[in-house]
């Protein structure tokens, strides 16, 4: 697994990937706080913009640990982050990680967190040489589901009770994507 002296920034034809920064707080506040958009997300919505502020801090401090990774998802056009996406989980040892994103609710539909993923899988199996990224969803989370067979994951299996939000617990259904398959992720993305 590489070490990164600098946080890797990636384009593709409408995004540009980047760190998330403290400017971007009221954008992260928005997506985060919107309890509609994060029903499924597994975090109770955001309340306060110094909520915002620490989870900003926090994938700061997820990437110089090198546990995880997490893009802020900036629409070129508007110069705006819409949403974030990345990598958690890590096991280096393994070569495998988890996939997490989310999106602000007005951008939803357009294809835009399709974009953003195939270029960070494209990254992650070339880049970060995982062999397996996979992805954990509720079963109501159709769009989600969706999203990520398009992509070429498999569903593997139901885990029971696997996610605690609240004082409830989620079942949850594990998809993943194998390195043999990234040669669906071709040249579309240019990182630097």
């Amino acid at each position: 697994m590489n070490t990164y002296d600098h946080f890797p920034v990636i384009d593709t034809d409408r995004l540009r990937l980047r760190p998330v920064i403290e400017s971007d707080l009221k954008e992260i506040y928005a997506a985060f706080s919107d309890a509609d958009a994060l029903r499924y997300y597994g975090m109770e919505p955001l309340k306060t913009e110094e909520e915002a502020y620490e989870l900003i801090q926090a994938f700061e401090k997820g990437f110089t640990t090198g546990s995880s990774i997490r893009w802020g998802i900036i629409l070129k056009e508007q110069d705006k982050l819409i949403g974030t996406c990345g990598f958690h989980n890590w096991s280096k040892s393994d070569r495998r990680t988890e996939l997490g994103y989310e999106l602000n609710r007005a951008y939803w539909h357009n294809g835009f967190m399709n974009e953003a993923l195939r270029a960070i899988l494209h990254y992650g199996f070339n880049g970060m040489e995982f062999n397996r990224i996979a992805a954990v969803i509720r079963p109501e989370n159709n769009s989600s589901r969706t999203l990520v067979s398009k992509l070429g994951f498999h569903e593997e299996a139901l885990l029971r009770e696997h996610q605690r939000v609240g004082d409830h617990y989620y079942d949850m259904y594990i998809y993943s994507l194998l390195k043999k398959n990234a040669d669906l992720y071709g040249q579309e993305a240019n990182s630097i």
